[in-house]
Formats: structure tokens, C-alpha cells, sequence
């Protein structure tokens, strides 16, 4: 009950646009709810366009296990003059919980008026960890194609797989990275339970954040983004209180962001060692 009423609050965050069934009210069993400000990556061929600024809108029929997504307030290109919208309705739904599942469906036209198909989508969603993972095909005349839409914020995947991310003890991060209103990336990496190996000696668990000032360079890739830098100061966090490192900088530091295969790596040197991990993000 706890989780349907979660879903219930999110309702309040509704976007304008019609329902796929309007005979379905909200209740227990039919939960709608939406999300803004998410990233929509449009790659075709070799190259690519990020909009920061899609939004999602996720109607849920629990007693038939189906779905329409709503795709909100998106662009495709840069040449695009306003945004599109649209809903594709009948999607397949496989629940792990009321607020974590997984749509799939092909073959929709809801743009046929404007000579777009959807094809191929799956979204991957878990509510009460803000994480939404939506990757589709759309097809024209111009050819294929492949848009991911995902959050600001992605979380990897911890250590033991698990996402019990509150309690967590082992290492985990959390990538922060958007384009603002001058159309320039932003943001920071959170490095949660780390130590460093510095000569013979390990450092504590510590939580450090990186954060994406005047000496890194993020650049957009096909795939995701690469951010580099070297003296960059980073922050560590004591008894809730954020301080930054007086004595090293962050140095040589590179991350490299996949949303497609769903994978980071990340190295930097600092205070005398150096850092290196890779693993799986959460999308």
C-alpha cells in the first residue's frame, strides 16, 4: 500500500496530455504519474543531439499488466522549430514492484501525420530511485533513428548488485551531468564508501565529490559523455559538512559515461596515488 500511494503523490506531477484511456480513473489498480527534465539523446549514424528538457508520463493498468507511455515535450534535432509529443498505448508491462518495471512494445505510429514510426521501445523504470531508462527507434524517410532518454543523475550499480543504495557500505557513484541554458554540460561525480591506495596504505571509506568547474572539459559522444581535467579541487565530506582538499587536486581525471551499454569508467590521481574503477550503471 505504501508504494501505490507513492505512486498516488507522483500523480500530482501529471503533465498535460490525454489520457490513453480516459474511462480508466486513477484508483489502486490505474496509478498515472510523470517526470520532468529528463535527457533525450537522438543518434543517427555518426552523429548525435541532446535535449535536456523531455519529460515522460507513464498511464498503468496494474489488472491488465499493460501501459501508454507519453513521450513529452521532445526534439529529435536541431532543426526541429518546437517540440513533439506523443503516446504510445497498449505497452507490454513486467512489474518487480508496483513502482520498478519494464515496458516493451514495437510497431507504433503515433506520429504518422509528421512521417515518424516507433519502433523497439523499452523503458526501464524504478520510481523511488528517480531512475528512468527509455530507449526507442524512430523511423522516417531520412532513415533509423536510436533516441535514450535517461536522468541527470545516474547511479552505478553497486558492488553486490544489490540497490539497497540508503545502507549501502560498499563503493558506488552517483554521475550528475546536464546541458544548461547556454547549451554547456554540467555538473559533478559523487563517490560514495571510496579509499584510495596511496604507497602502502589504504585510506578510509571516505565520500568525495568531483565537482565539473573551470579546469574539466565534458564533451558529448554517440554514446554518452567524456569528462576530463586535472587540477581540479575536489570536496570530501565530514560530519555532514562539505571540504574541500587543501593539500591535492584532483588530477588527470577521466570519465567516460555509456548510456547505450550502460557502463562508466572513471581514473584520476590525487594526494600521491591514484584511482581507477569501471563497472555498470543503473539505468
Amino acid at each position: 500500500m505504501k508504494k501505490i500511494m507513492t505512486l498516488m503523490a507522483l500523480a500530482a506531477m501529471t503533465l498535460g496530455i490525454a489520457s490513453c484511456g480516459d474511462d480508466n480513473p486513477i484508483t489502486e489498480d490505474n496509478v498515472s504519474f510523470g517526470v520532468k527534465n529528463l535527457i533525450s539523446k537522438t543518434v543517427s549514424g555518426n552523429t548525435f543531439f541532446d535535449y535536456t528538457n523531455s519529460k515522460l508520463r507513464f498511464d498503468l493498468n496494474y489488472l491488465a499488466d499493460t501501459a501508454c507511455l507519453h513521450v513529452l515535450d521532445t526534439k529529435f534535432n536541431q532543426r526541429m522549430p518546437v517540440t513533439v509529443s506523443f503516446s504510445l498505448s497498449g505497452m507490454k508491462v513486467d512489474y518487480s514492484a508496483r513502482d520498478r518495471f519494464t515496458l516493451t512494445g514495437t510497431g507504433y505510429d503515433p506520429m504518422e501525420s509528421m512521417g515518424y514510426q516507433v519502433n523497439n521501445v523499452r523503458c526501464n523504470v524504478n520510481a523511488s530511485l528517480n531512475m528512468y531508462y527509455l530507449a526507442y527507434d524512430v523511423v522516417s524517410s531520412n532513415g533509423t533513428s536510436k533516441v535514450y532518454v535517461y536522468p541527470k543523475s545516474i547511479l552505478s550499480v553497486l558492488e553486490d548488485n544489490n540497490l539497497d543504495y540508503d545502507d549501502a557500505t560498499e563503493l558506488y557513484f552517483t554521475f550528475k551531468c546536464a546541458l544548461n541554458d547556454e547549451n554547456n554540460y554540467e555538473g559533478d561525480v559523487l563517490m560514495s564508501n571510496v579509499q584510495f591506495q596511496i604507497g602502502e596504505r589504504t585510506s578510509p571509506k571516505m565520500t568525495i565529490r568531483i565537482p565539473y568547474d573551470d579546469h574539466v572539459t565534458i564533451t558529448g559522444t554517440t554514446t554518452g559523455y567524456v569528462v576530463t581535467g586535472t587540477g581540479i579541487t575536489g570536496k570530501y565530506q565530514q560530519g555532514g559538512t562539505e571540504i574541500p582538499f587543501e593539500q591535492s587536486t584532483i588530477d588527470n581525471l577521466e570519465i567516460i559515461i555509456d548510456v547505450v551499454n550502460k557502463q562508466y569508467s572513471i581514473s584520476f590521481d590525487c594526494m600521491g596515488g591514484s584511482f581507477a574503477n569501471s563497472g555498470k550503471l543503473y539505468l
